[in-house]
């Protein structure tokens, strides 16, 4: 109350009733009177078809000029909004419209005219036959563990597929759908990424779910040796038998923990080609062995084998 210049101290209960009074009595004759006042309101598309989709960008908001009091004004800015209906229940596959008065529908009792549609001068709806199809989710995600760290298995993506609706002509050439593009540096633990899809611009296009989960899987690298591992020979000519010297091989394993240790001698694969026989001197042909992903190959002892090739 200091604050206040000594004028308006005074009596000042008195000097601010009259003014709410005042206020009160100015909303009454202002809510009183009738007005043409220009209003934005929203575009509103009923009847589509089953099986079609809009394929073209509907304008979101038509500006119409409006008679009425003030108090029904104010209700239309604030809680009972009309809006420009666009029935498009007759289309099939384009058509453009001319706004007309008898398109707005004015809501909830209000007492509002409107008068005019100033914009837009008309609307053009371009229909597209509905497809729904799922894709496969591919991350794009950068990444690169820690030393002494490995990734373990693929990303895995939750949920693996999203379901597309749209256009039948723009989405039927989709083959996946990529995530936002994200790196990754020095990883040491498990990590859970809640990605967003990079969508093509296709105008109605849903996408269900719009995003994705990804679980990055990182254990500690370590090495083992898996003793006698079988030996196989591909591309033997007919009429040809082939044994191996010696028939096992030991393989020296680097990966994450828990995948070594999994590993026994019939699950990894180790093989010659005979094409190679006699390209390497001796009649021996050097050892191939395939593993998992995430898993490294060491050593391989002994790197080459001899092949002994009699006739069946």
């Amino acid at each position: 109350m200091k604050l206040l210049p000594r004028w308006l101290r005074d009596n000042f209960r008195i000097k601010f009733g009259l003014f709410l009074l005042a206020t009160l009595l100015w909303l009454l004759v202002v809510s009183q009177r009738s007005y043409e006042h220009l209003i934005r309101i929203p575009v509103v598309v009923v009847g589509l078809k089953p099986g079609k989709v809009i394929v073209n960008e509907i304008p979101a908001f038509a500006e119409v000029k409006f008679h009425a009091q003030g108090r029904e004004l104010f209700r239309m800015q604030f809680f009972n909004h009309p809006y420009l209906q666009l029935d498009i229940s007759t289309i099939s596959y384009y058509y453009t419209f001319k706004p007309r008065l008898d398109m707005i529908v004015v809501t909830g009792g209000l007492d509002a005219q409107p008068i005019d549609v100033i914009a837009p001068d008309s609307i053009q709806v371009v229909l597209g036959d509905r497809l729904e199809l799922k894709l496969p989710v591919s991350p794009q995600i950068t990444a690169l563990p820690a030393a002494g760290y490995t990734f373990v298995g693929e990303f895995e993506v939750n949920p693996p597929e999203v379901k597309l609706i749209g256009p039948h002509t723009n989405i039927v050439k989709l083959t996946s759908i990529k995530t936002t593009e994200v790196e990754l540096e020095d990883v040491k633990r498990n990590t859970e990424l809640q990605l967003d899809l990079e969508l093509p611009d296709i105008y109605g296009l849903k996408v269900i779910p719009p995003q994705v989960r990804v679980l990055i899987r990182v254990e500690r690298l370590g090495e083992c040796v898996i003793t006698h591992v079988p030996m196989k020979v591909h591309n033997i000519p007919r009429g040809k038998e082939v044994i191996v010297d010696p028939l096992t091989v030991n393989v020296k394993i680097s990966g994450g923990i828990s995948r070594i240790s999994e590993l026994e001698a019939d699950s990894i694969k180790a093989w010659v080609d005979f094409r190679e026989y006699g390209i390497v001197s001796h009649g021996s042909a050097p050892v191939h062995v395939e593993l998992g992903e995430n898993t490294e190959v060491v050593e391989i002892k002994p790197t080459d084998v001899r092949l002994i090739v009699r006739r069946k």
